[in-house]
């Protein structure tokens, strides 16, 4: 049975707040909006989430909270994914059960991207998913990548990635099926 793998880098945060640790940093106006277009997304792709593995960061488990996800996944703060490497996020998703089939890890860059490229076989993955992370993974990317079996996750599959339309807060049209829509 093929296995669907959601990495998501959490949505655009506020810059450091004096007296505050990295860890509180809140969603952005926009942050929240990316997050919504990102749920509206995972629906529209169809994918219904089992479970969620989220860093314990207020960005993170703002985003979460902003996919509106359906269903009753089982979510778990997993304090290890704040500022996880690959090996270290690779390590939480290969201990999932088979009833698990479809995982969400919400977390952070430089971890996030760097399992997508870890794991996903370049010769497999979708060309037009590829072109949208290619050079870049800015927040409220979400990458989906199947599998066969959580324990090998090594030749996964990249089959979609999508990104929110415009950068640093400027408004932007859709202009790729790579693109989240709903960001106005």
């Amino acid at each position: 049975m093929t296995r669907t793998l959601l990495l998501l880098r959490h949505a655009e945060a506020e810059t450091t707040r004096p007296g505050f640790r990295d860890r509180d940093r809140r969603l952005t106006e926009r942050g929240r909006e990316q997050a919504k277009a990102v749920g509206d997304a995972i629906r529209a792709e169809g994918w219904t989430v089992d479970q969620v593995l989220c860093s314990p960061a207020v960005r993170t488990r703002e985003t979460l909270g902003g996919l509106a996800l359906t269903g009753d996944p089982v979510v778990e703060v997993v304090d290890s994914l704040y500022n996880a490497g690959s090996d270290s996020i690779v390590e939480l998703i290969e201990t999932l059960p088979d009833r698990v089939h479809c995982v969400l890890v919400v977390g952070h860059a430089p971890g996030i991207p760097s399992v997508l490229w870890e794991l996903v076989e370049q010769t497999a993955a979708d060309p037009s998913a590829s072109s949208v992370v290619s050079t870049r993974f800015p927040p409220a990317t979400l990458a989906a990548l199947t599998v066969d079996d959580w324990s090998e996750l090594r030749g996964a599959r990249l089959a979609r990635a999508l990104t929110a339309a415009g950068d640093h807060g400027t408004d932007a049209e859709v202009i790729s099926a790579g693109h989240i829509e709903g960001l106005e």
